[in-house]
């Protein structure tokens, strides 16, 4: 499974990075912009997506999204977030996921690591 981690907070990324690889994923990027995310979408498929909604640049989390989606229609996509709105719109609601608020809770987090997984297997399993 390749992971996608996307903060502007390196201590963030860094820690999320590593507590998937010691769970054993070692496919994980990270990416602290927009503008990196859309670079690394050309280059690599993803399965599991985490981003951040507000991020400094021209491009935040909430922009990402569709472009995410149209490149990887397929890859579950997780907001972890410090600002998740408590209504957002039902067009958005459909796009994501999860919502995990910061800070992040690492039980959580991994469980999310572990659907994800089982997600990508049943998907492989289909595709046989």
């Amino acid at each position: 499974m390749r992971i996608l981690i996307v903060d502007d907070e390196p201590s963030i990324c860094q820690c999320l990075a590593r507590i998937a690889r010691r769970l054993g994923y070692g496919d994980v990027d990270t990416a602290s912009s927009g503008e990196e995310v859309l670079v690394q979408m050309e280059h690599q498929p993803y399965d599991l997506i985490t981003l951040d909604l507000h991020m400094p640049g021209k491009i935040d989390g909430w922009e990402l999204i569709p472009p995410v989606r149209r490149r990887f229609p397929h890859a579950i996509l997780a907001i972890i977030s410090g600002f998740i709105p408590e209504e957002i719109s039902r067009e958005m609601a459909h796009r994501v996921d999860a919502m995990i608020p910061k800070p992040v809770d690492v039980d959580i987090f991994v469980q999310l690591l572990e659907k994800a997984e089982q997600t990508c297997k049943a998907r492989e399993k289909i595709a046989e």
